[in-house]
C-alpha cells in the first residue's frame, strides 16, 4: 500500500469514527425510538419472540430477538472485526427462569470502505437462547423482557437500540407461529467440531491446519480472539488459513473461532472451535525454534535489565560503594584477587534469585493444580495478581516497608562475617536479603508474569535478574575507577522509587479493566473493596509495625489487623446477602394487573445510588415480620428502578410530590378505586406493616 492509499484509509477511518462518536452523542440523548430512525427509515426492526405461546413449569423453549435489517445495512456479529460493534442482548425474566448462551447464526465476511473486513448480518437474523422455566410458575401470563442495543453501518453507522417485551401464557405447551423461524436459525448456527484441527505459532502468525477438509473446499476462518488482541486478516493457502497477530498481552498458541467449509453449491458449513475442540500442534516448518529461542532471548534482555534497575533503589545503591572498596582493600596489590571476591559476592546474589525461581515453579505447578492454567483468563488470577500490585505500589510510596526479621538478619550477619571467599559469598546473600523492601515489587510482578511460563524458562529469567543485579559489582571490580561515574545518593532515589509506584499503579488500572470485561461492574466494586482493605492493613503495618517498634505498639497493631479483617467479612457478608423477597419489576401495565388482581401492592421506588433506598430496603423491607406479612396477605411486590432515570418512573414521582427517590406506595385494598399509602423517604418495619393494614 503505497502513501497515498494509506492517507485514503486513514481518511476514511477517521470519518467513520467521527460519523459513529457523532451518532453515538446524539443516541444517549434521544428517545430510543427516533435513535433508529434515518433519513425517515427504521434502519433496524428488533423484535422479541419465543418458539411457544404457553409454556409449563420446568419446561425448555428458545427465546431470541429477530433484527429485521435495510437493505444495504448490516450489524455484527460477537466479533465484529476491524470495526463495529458487537450486537448485545439484555435479558429481563422473571423470579426462577435461567438463560443459557446467547446462540449466533453463521455471519457474512463483509467488506467496508478502507480495506477493513467485518463479521455482520444483513437483511434479517435471529439471536437466541435456550431457556429453562422454574419448576413453579406465577399464575397468569408471563411478562418476557430484553433490552438490545446494536450499532447498524453503511458508509456511515447509526447507533441503534430497543426495549422489548414478550406476554407467554402458562398452560399446555403450544408451539408459536415463530416456531419455524427458531428452526431455520438453529440449522445456520455452528455446529461443535468434531474433527481435530492444528495449530502452529511462527513469529506473528498463526496457523490453522485442517487436514480432513473435502477436496475442492473453499475454507474460511471466522476468529474470536482476546479483547485485549489485535489481529490480521486471514490469509488461506489450500488446507492451511494463516492469521497475524498484531499484538497479544500473552502469547497466543490456539485461538477460538468458528471454522467455515463452503463446499459445491455455496453450502456454507460453520463448525464452532473453543475450549472443548480437538487441537493437534503441527509444524510446518524448521523456523519455529529460531522464533522461540528469540523470544527467550528477549525475555531475558528484559530480566536483567529489570534486575540492574534494582540497583537504583535506596536500599542498595549505597552500599555499593562500600563492596567495591572492600574487595579492593582485603585483595591489596593483588586484583585477580578482588575479581574472584567480586564473582563470590555476585554468586551469593545470583544464588538467591535462583532458589527464589525454584519457589515460584513450585508455586506454579502448585497454581496449575488448583486451575491457574489459564490464567488470564481466570478473574481468580486477575484479583489476586491486582491485590499484589497494589500491595507493592503502596510500598514504593512508602505507606509500609517490607523488612526482614531481626533473627534472620542476626544469622546472615554471622555468616557474612568471615573473609575470604566464603564471607564474600554470604554477603552476596545477605545484601540481596536486605534490599528486599526495594526488590520485593519487582520480584513480585515478575513472579505473576512467570506463573504463566514452562519451569525452565521461569529459571533462566530469575537468574537473569540476578545477574542484573550482580553486573554492577562485576563491572566495578574489573576496573574501580569507574566508581566516579556512579550516582550520588540522595532525595532523587526516593522520587525514582515513587514513579515506579505509579508504572504499578497504571499495570493495576489495566489489570481492573480485563477483570471488568469478565466479570462487569460490579466484581469492579468488590476488587476496589478489597483493595481499600489492603490499604488500611498496609498503612497500619507502616505506622504501628516497624523494626524499632515497641512489642506493645506491634500487639496493638496486629490486634487492629485482625479487628479491621473481621469487620470487613461482617460488612461483605451483610452488604452481599441476597434478598428473599420475590420483586417483579415495575411497568404500568404490570400494576393494573396486580390491582385488577384484588392483591394489595408494594412499590419500592428506588436506585443502586441511592443509600437510603439501600439502608430501607435491608433494615426495614427485608425482614423476617414484613416478609411473614407479605406472604401472609399475598402482596404483589413491584421495584421501580430509577438508577438511569425511567421517564415513566420520573413522572410518577412527580404525581406524588417527589423530586427523587426513596419512594414507597401501598395498595393495601387491592383496587383501582383506592388511592395508594405514600411512605416517608425513611421508613421502619412497622411503618410497612402499619400502611398494609390501612382500608
Amino acid at each position: 500500500m503505497d502513501r497515498f492509499q494509506e492517507k485514503i484509509v486513514m481518511r476514511e477511518l477517521l470519518s467513520r469514527t467521527l460519523v459513529c462518536l457523532i451518532a453515538g452523542v446524539t443516541f444517549s440523548w434521544a428517545s430510543p425510538a427516533a435513535a433508529q430512525q434515518y433519513n425517515g427509515k427504521e434502519l433496524v426492526k428488533a423484535t422479541l419472540m419465543a418458539d411457544v405461546s404457553s409454556i409449563q413449569p420446568g419446561q425448555q423453549f428458545r427465546l431470541g430477538v429477530l433484527y429485521r435489517i435495510e437493505p444495504g445495512w448490516h450489524i455484527y456479529w460477537k466479533y465484529p472485526g476491524d470495526s463495529g460493534i458487537p450486537t448485545k442482548i439484555e435479558w429481563q425474566l422473571p423470579q426462577g427462569f435461567t438463560i443459557r448462551d446467547l446462540r449466533w447464526p453463521l455471519p457474512l465476511r463483509e467488506k467496508e470502505p478502507g480495506d477493513l473486513e467485518v463479521f455482520a448480518y444483513t437483511s434479517e437474523v435471529l439471536l437466541f437462547a435456550d431457556v429453562e422455566a422454574p419448576a413453579t410458575l406465577p399464575p397468569g401470563p408471563i411478562t418476557i423482557q430484553a433490552k438490545s442495543d446494536w450499532l447498524v453501518c453503511q458508509s456511515l453507522c447509526v447507533p441503534g437500540r430497543a426495549q422489548l417485551s414478550l406476554t407467554l401464557n402458562s398452560g399446555a405447551n403450544t408451539a408459536s407461529d415463530s416456531a419455524k423461524i427458531f428452526e431455520d436459525y438453529a440449522s445456520k448456527v455452528p455446529k461443535e467440531l468434531i474433527n481435530p484441527i492444528g495449530f502452529s505459532r511462527i513469529g506473528k502468525n498463526l496457523e490453522i491446519e485442517i487436514p480432513w477438509a473435502p477436496n475442492g473446499a473453499s475454507l474460511d476462518f471466522f476468529p474470536n480472539p482476546p479483547a485485549d488482541a489485535v489481529i490480521g486478516h486471514v490469509v488461506r493457502d489450500g488446507n492451511k488459513l494463516m492469521l497475524e497477530i498484531d499484538t497479544e498481552t500473552k502469547p497466543i498458541s490456539r485461538m477460538d473461532g468458528v471454522l467455515v467449509v463452503v463446499s459445491s453449491g455455496e453450502n456454507r458449513q460453520g463448525y464452532e472451535v473453543n475450549g472443548r475442540s480437538t487441537v493437534t500442534a503441527f509444524h510446518p516448518g524448521g523456523s519455529t525454534s529460531a522464533i522461540s529461542l528469540g523470544g527467550i532471548l528477549q525475555a531475558l534482555g528484559f530480566a536483567m535489565l529489570g534486575g540492574l534497575i534494582l540497583n537504583v533503589m535506596p536500599c542498595v545503591l549505597p552500599v555499593i560503594s562500600l563492596k567495591i572498596f572492600g574487595f579492593v582493600s582485603e585483595a591489596g596489590e593483588r586484583p585477580e584477587k578482588a575479581f574472584w571476591l567480586s564473582m563470590a559476592f555476585s554468586l551469593g546474589i545470583i544464588s538467591c534469585f535462583a532458589v527464589l525461581a525454584v519457589i515460584v515453579i513450585l508455586l506454579r505447578t502448585a497454581g496449575a493444580q488448583v486451575g491457574w492454567g489459564f490464567q488470564f483468563q481466570d478473574y481468580r488470577f486477575i484479583v489476586f495478581i491486582s491485590c499484589l500490585v497494589f500491595a507493592f505500589a503502596l510500598n514504593l510510596f512508602g505507606v509500609y516497608e517490607l523488612s526482614v526479621s531481626a533473627q534472620a538478619t542476626q544469622g546472615l550477619a554471622k555468616l557474612a562475617s568471615g573473609q575470604g571467599y566464603g564471607g564474600a559469598f554470604f554477603q552476596g546473600v545477605f545484601a540481596t536479603i536486605l534490599a528486599t523492601p526495594c526488590t520485593a515489587p519487582f520480584l513480585g510482578t515478575a513472579s505473576a508474569f512467570a506463573f504463566a511460563q514452562p519451569g525452565w524458562a521461569t529459571f533462566l529469567i530469575f537468574l537473569f535478574i540476578g545477574l542484573g543485579m550482580a553486573l554492577p559489582y562485576l563491572l566495578l571490580a574489573v576496573n574501580p575507577k569507574w566508581l566516579r561515574y556512579l550516582p550520588k545518593p540522595g532525595a532523587w532515589m526516593l522520587r525514582l522509587k515513587q514513579c515506579m509506584g505509579f508504572l504499578l499503579a497504571g499495570t493495576l488500572l489495566w489489570l481492573v479493566w480485563i477483570l471488568g470485561q469478565m466479570r462487569g461492574a460490579d466484581a469492579i466494586v468488590r476488587l476496589g473493596a478489597l483493595l481499600l482493605l489492603i490499604a488500611i492493613l498496609a498503612w497500619i503495618k507502616g505506622s504501628f509495625w516497624t523494626p524499632v517498634s515497641s512489642s506493645r505498639s506491634r500487639v496493638l497493631a496486629a490486634t487492629s489487623m485482625l479487628c479491621v479483617l473481621l469487620l470487613a467479612a461482617g460488612v461483605y457478608g451483610f452488604v452481599t446477602k441476597p434478598s428473599r423477597l420475590v420483586w417483579q419489576q415495575f411497568s404500568q401495565a404490570k400494576l393494573d394487573n396486580a390491582l385488577a388482581s384484588g392483591r394489595p401492592v408494594f412499590i419500592d421506588f428506588t436506585a443502586d445510588w441511592c443509600i437510603t433506598c439501600k439502608t430501607n430496603e435491608r433494615f426495614a423491607i427485608d425482614t423476617s415480620k414484613v416478609r411473614q406479612e407479605f406472604s401472609k396477605r399475598n402482596v404483589v411486590m413491584l421495584k421501580a428502578d430509577w438508577t438511569k432515570g425511567d421517564p415513566e418512573i420520573t413522572e410518577i414521582l412527580k404525581q406524588h410530590g417527589r423530586a427523587g427517590v426513596p419512594m414507597y406506595l401501598v395498595y393495601p385494598g387491592g383496587s383501582k378505586d383506592t388511592q395508594p399509602v405514600l411512605l416517608p423517604e425513611l421508613i421502619t418495619s412497622q411503618t410497612v406493616l402499619d400502611a398494609l393494614n390501612k382500608t
